[in-house]
């Protein structure tokens, strides 16, 4: 029991010196965060598209995981992060308040489709609006991919 006691132990002291490493590096929060809305979206497209069993549990708690990620966002571009390896556009901090914007749109339809979900349908519509959000941000604040 000591053992189980000591292992659970280090492996909370461990994982929490990852995260204090993180705190202090914003685009690495951000990057993180992106991947898991990248995978969140992954799962609703494989509902959607019947490569996944559909089940408004999971995909609830998938737009939920979004709408907490999206209210995170604007934090995680203060002034002066722009440089590095990033694929956010200096544009950005030109235009805050419409960046900030977009995540705030992006909370209130990945809050309004997990109550909205009621069958594959209905997860279909609120995929492609929730994805609009994602692509109209990236559009005009992400660099191209080439």
């Amino acid at each position: 029991m000591r053992r189980i006691f000591v292992a659970a132990a280090g492996a909370l002291v461990a994982s929490g010196l990852g995260v204090l490493a993180q705190q202090g590096d914003p685009v690495r929060q951000r990057q993180d965060l992106m991947k898991n809305n990248q995978e969140q979206v992954r799962l609703l497209t494989g509902m959607v598209r019947g490569q996944v069993p559909f089940n408004a549990a999971n995909a609830q708690a998938a737009f939920g995981r979004i709408e907490q990620n999206a209210r995170q966002i604007p934090a995680l571009f203060p002034p002066g992060t722009h440089q590095g390896k990033t694929e956010a556009l200096p544009v950005i901090w030109e235009r805050k308040a419409d960046f900030d914007a977009h995540a705030a749109k992006l909370e209130q339809d990945a809050k309004a489709a997990q109550a909205g979900i009621t069958d594959q349908a209905s997860l279909q519509a609120a995929v492609q609006r929730v994805g609009q959000n994602c692509g109209g941000c990236h559009q005009t604040f992400r660099k191209k991919e080439t």
